[in-house]
């Protein structure tokens, strides 16, 4: 991305995270221009193609904690947050 590091509190994406090539690659290009303590959102309807097995997974492989999953029928979105730097 052609963004320094920390520059962002957020990161959002919905109904997308499927189609990168390289999910853990591309969650850790996110969490490089996110700040410390900055939180990531990725939104994924049941038409996205996108199983939620895993997600979490992606998420703490690419240095993100606190990642965890709500759903409902209809979605699910997978949350996370950046480490401080401390």
């Amino acid at each position: 991305m052609p963004f320094d590091a920390d520059s962002f509190d957020a990161a959002l994406a919905i109904n997308s995270m499927q189609v990168w090539p390289d999910a853990v690659a591309g969650l850790r290009e996110v969490r490089r221009v996110m700040k410390p303590s900055g939180r990531i959102a990725l939104g994924f309807t049941r038409y996205s193609g996108q199983p939620k097995e895993g997600v979490t997974e992606k998420l703490a492989a690419a240095g993100f904690t606190q990642a965890q999953l709500v759903e409902t029928n209809e979605w699910f979105c997978a949350l996370a947050t950046k480490p401080d730097a401390r």
